[in-house]
């Protein structure tokens, strides 16, 4: 759904309160028969990812040496050190110099503060910890040129604060469970429970990588948040919260702001954005299940290069739009999917661009709205399609298709009748060979098909569930037709006009580029209807 009104004042990727410093806490191959399914993993798409992150050896090595090391023992109400750097006193420890600090036991109420140098990298080892703060952040990197959190193999570790900070006057910072001024590394092979009950899960001012470790976190706001960026290389996530999930909110330089997912498995629950950028989000690699969200992956561009994401979302699926000096509709909006396999159940737009949307390779699924004051697609600009599967099914008083240009053949059906959830969209060649076949998993009135084996000058046999509707002839590179085979007349921009709820809402086509009425069927307008997860068509 269009944003009239920009949630946030300004959504870079080329190719995602102090406490006081002496108080502390205290007190890919593709089937050549049907599309491949939502099941079927991204490496049935043949595509050639290319990531544009460059994580350095301190990212991605969780080794240390105990030997060198200055350990620290966490001992419920206290805390012992052994080695310099480090020193405990009235509920925190305080880290000042460079180095490795592996920390053990419990500490009951306190805080790990690192104020060392502004040019110093701070590894804390967390080797089977329990961390919990009331009045501030557990974990707190006030100053250091980066703080590296690695979690040691075969360990579980809790961090916990509480719901209410003290702050010195004038100071707004911490406010998330673990929290650092500057860059934030989280790598290692255990395990690190974050309950964020304050306001943020993890936060960071500038750039937060994560490249291995098994993280559950719940919080009070957002799970993840780097203001800079935050770069995924691996690790496994379970993140429920009621704001976003993974956040980068850098809304006043243009060259930061933006999301990585280059790989990891991702369980998500989010009351607002799953995934969101304010300037660029890309996803690589991954696998990511997103039960629930407003809005699943948004950013001024949104690129899935692979992996395999599911999501459901109460309005738009895939969102590009927002960021500094935003403006409606502009070229810098942009949705590119290369590769992976893309399923979205969406409630608004199933993919949603203020400006552009490219499909150059992949598997993309789209269950999308009931309603037709939102479409299963909706653009602003361009929309080519060069490659990969498509089957992207909803209503049909916003449905847009492809536009002539593309170089890959596609046909937009529009129903006369609604069609029942769970009834199977079939596209049989001269032979009777099933060539496309998807279920949507909810009601709707118009779907987009598109797939590399659709041939100009074939004729192809449309069924719904066991009927056979029409038959079609490819002559052009988009086709758009009713299911009893009559063209439908459209604009510059692809979208349909005709019956009640027909035609664009504002925030769509300039009012140059509006369709034109045509044979178009009666848009019947049906009631809302979601379901948990979207069908997998073997």
């Amino acid at each position: 759904m269009k944003k009239k009104l920009i949630k946030y004042a300004a959504l870079f990727f080329a190719s995602l309160l102090m406490a006081g410093l002496l108080t502390g806490c205290g007190t890919d191959s593709v089937s050549t028969v049907t599309a491949p399914s939502a099941s079927e993993s991204a490496s049935t798409v043949t595509t050639t990812v290319t990531n544009t992150v460059e994580y350095s050896s301190e990212d991605l090595d969780g080794s240390w040496d105990l030997s060198t090391a200055v350990a620290i023992t966490l001992q419920g109400d206290s805390a012992s050190v052994s080695g310099k750097g480090a020193a405990y006193k009235d509920g925190v420890v305080s880290i000042t110099a460079a180095g490795t600090y592996v920390l053990s036991g419990t500490l009951n109420d306190g805080q790990i503060l690192v104020d060392a140098g502004k040019e110093d990298a701070v590894r804390l080892v967390l080797n089977g910890v329990q961390i919990n703060c009331s009045d501030s952040a557990a974990i707190y990197s006030a100053q250091s040129r980066k703080t590296i959190i690695t979690l040691a193999e075969n360990t579980a570790n809790t961090v916990e604060d509480g719901t209410v900070y003290t702050y010195a006057e004038g100071e707004y910072e911490p406010d998330a469970a673990i929290f650092s001024k500057s860059d934030l590394t989280i790598n290692g092979e255990g395990a690190l429970t974050v309950t964020g009950n304050f306001n943020n899960g993890i936060g960071t001012k500038d750039d937060l990588v994560i490249t291995g470790g098994t993280i559950t976190l719940t919080a009070a706001k957002d799970g993840l948040r780097g203001r800079d960026s935050i770069a995924i290389h691996n690790g496994t996530f379970d993140i429920n919260v009621p704001g976003d999930a993974i956040d980068s909110n850098n809304d006043e330089d243009e060259t930061k702001g933006w999301v990585s997912i280059d790989g990891g498995t991702f369980k998500i629950t989010a009351g607002d954005d799953a995934l969101h950028a304010e300037s660029d989000l890309t996803v690589n690699a991954g696998d990511i299940d997103i039960a629930q969200c407003v809005e699943g992956l948004e950013g001024v561009t949104v690129t899935v290069n692979g992996g395999t994401i599911d999501l459901k979302a109460s309005d738009d699926g895939l969102n590009a739009a927002g960021g500094i000096n935003s403006s409606d509709s502009s070229e810098r909006y942009v949705v590119r999917i290369t590769g992976g396999t893309l399923t979205v159940d969406a409630d608004g737009d199933g993919i949603d661009s203020n400006g552009s949307v490219y499909f150059e390779g992949g598997s993309v699924f789209v269950s999308g709205p009931t309603n037709n004051g939102n479409g299963p697609m909706d653009y602003n600009l361009d929309c080519e399609v060069t490659g990969g599967y498509l089957a992207i099914a909803g209503s049909s008083g916003m449905a847009q298709s492809p536009q002539d240009r593309s170089g890959q053949y596609s046909i937009t059906v529009f129903y006369t009748d609604l069609q029942k959830a769970d009834t199977m969209v079939n596209l049989e060649d001269e032979t009777g060979k099933t060539v496309f076949s998807f279920t949507p998993v909810k009601e709707y009135q118009s779907i987009l098909i598109s797939t590399p084996d659709l041939e100009k000058g074939k004729t192809y046999t449309l069924k719904s569930g066991d009927t056979e509707l029409t038959d079609i002839t490819l002559s052009a590179m988009v086709t758009r037709i009713s299911d009893d085979g009559s063209e439908v007349a459209v604009g510059m921009g692809g979208s349909m006009m005709g019956g009640p709820g027909g035609g664009r809402r504002g925030g769509g086509q300039p009012e140059g580029d509006m369709p034109v009425r045509g044979d178009c069927p009666p848009v019947a307008p049906g009631a809302a209807v979601s379901t948990d997860q979207v069908k997998e068509e073997a």
